[in-house]
């Protein structure tokens, strides 16, 4: 598994079309502006400006301004980095089925970055909330796999390899990993080359059917 750094997705969102829904005529669609403004606040170079807007949007319910905070705070951009803060707006975002969202939430819950106060760090409630962390990470991962997000398939195989917040299943590792490969995740072809030469011929088969029919289900 990559590195916090390199493995969180720092772009940060623009637009409001990262998650799209039908609606009617009942439906109380969220207020925007602020967001926006907060956009236009950002790309003028004010960052504080920005990071009030944002909040704003936030905290009333808007997912895209969560997750944009959520980034902010962990790569420090406008704000003192603080990994609780971003860990606080990703969660949120992730619970309004926001996919950035959802694999940036699997990534903090993996590498244990703001989610458990100091005193938990002792073991053996460490050993504990580790095995804990694991599982959600498996578990938004997982969620975020099934909107065929490339990078969040190729995490959960991590995952199924290494019997990390799962159980190790070299079958549904090999299925993510092939569903990442489609997705262009670059690391995929070497997990690849890597489970094949440590799974049985029915593992093999047992994965690849796997994928047909995911990739019947899903991207029919």
């Amino acid at each position: 598994m990559k590195s916090l750094i390199t493995a969180l997705l720092l772009m940060l969102s623009s637009t409001a079309l990262a998650q799209v829904t039908l609606v009617d005529e009942n439906t109380e669609m969220p207020d925007y502006s602020d967001y926006y403004a907060g956009v236009d606040a950002r790309d003028a170079g004010d960052l504080e400006t920005a990071v009030a807007l944002f909040t704003q949007a936030a905290d009333n319910g808007l997912a895209i301004a969560q997750y944009n905070l959520g980034v902010m705070y962990f790569t420090g951009e406008g704000v003192a980095q603080d990994y609780e803060r971003a860990f606080h707006y990703t969660q949120m975002a992730a619970e309004q089925g926001h996919v950035n969202a959802m694999v940036n939430l699997g990534v903090l819950y993996y590498n244990q970055l703001g989610v458990k106060p100091d005193w938990m760090a002792v073991w053996p409630l460490s050993l504990i909330n580790r095995n804990r962390h694991y599982r959600e990470a498996a578990h938004w991962y997982g969620l975020a796999a099934e909107y065929d997000h490339g990078g969040a398939q190729y995490y959960l195989a991590t995952l199924y390899d290494n019997g990390l917040g799962v159980e190790q299943d070299l079958s549904e590792a090999y299925m993510w990993t092939l569903l990442a490969r489609d997705n262009d995740v670059p690391e995929a072809s070497l997990l690849m080359a890597s489970l094949r030469q440590r799974m049985s011929a029915e593992e093999l088969a047992q994965a690849e059917r796997a994928y047909a029919e995911w990739v019947l289900k899903y991207r029919s």
